[in-house]
């Protein structure tokens, strides 16, 4: 008989409910607003923030083409309500989480190695390329993580002694 492990003896998890939180907060508040094209640098804009980053550090998220806008739709209605599932799903131990998570870290990293080669190949190349690179490093690292954790047939349960 199996037996749940409490999040007590899974403290590593945090880090992952944690990230799966803060991924949660940028689908809402950026990749919904660039999946619907929202002009960053409009005037009287409130988003100057994302309007610096743009144009100081990841030129191509301005210039926010088609198939980043597609990718961020993604992000943002797909994988943001999994993000929450994923964070309560983990913090209350419920192994079948496993196989949704693996398909959404294999399907983020695919996804990353199109944006990170557009990012650095593409028609708009970033200014700072080092300092790009981890900025988006956690949407690299987070999956892969996840995917280490969940190697195991049933992460969350232990057999009952």
């Amino acid at each position: 008989m199996l037996e749940p492990i409490p999040l007590s003896e899974r403290r590593r998890d945090l880090w992952l409910i944690a990230g799966f939180l803060v991924f949660a907060s940028t689908s809402v508040f950026v990749d919904r607003l660039a999946a619907l094209d929202v002009d960053f640098c409009g005037q009287r804009s409130l988003f100057g923030a994302l309007c610096w980053y743009g144009r100081n550090l990841d030129p191509l998220f301005l210039a926010n083409p088609q198939w980043l806008r597609v990718m961020s739709g993604i992000s943002a209605w797909v994988f943001g309500p999994l993000y929450l599932l994923f964070a309560w799903a983990f913090w209350r131990g419920v192994d079948a989480v496993r196989w949704p998570t693996i398909a959404w870290a294999v399907a983020i990293l695919y996804s990353m190695v199109v944006h990170l080669w557009m990012e650095f190949f593409g028609p708009a190349p970033a200014p700072h390329p080092g300092l790009l690179t981890l900025i988006y490093l956690p949407y690299v690292l987070l999956p892969m993580l996840a995917l280490a954790r969940l190697r195991g047939e049933r992460p969350f349960s232990r057999v009952r002694a």
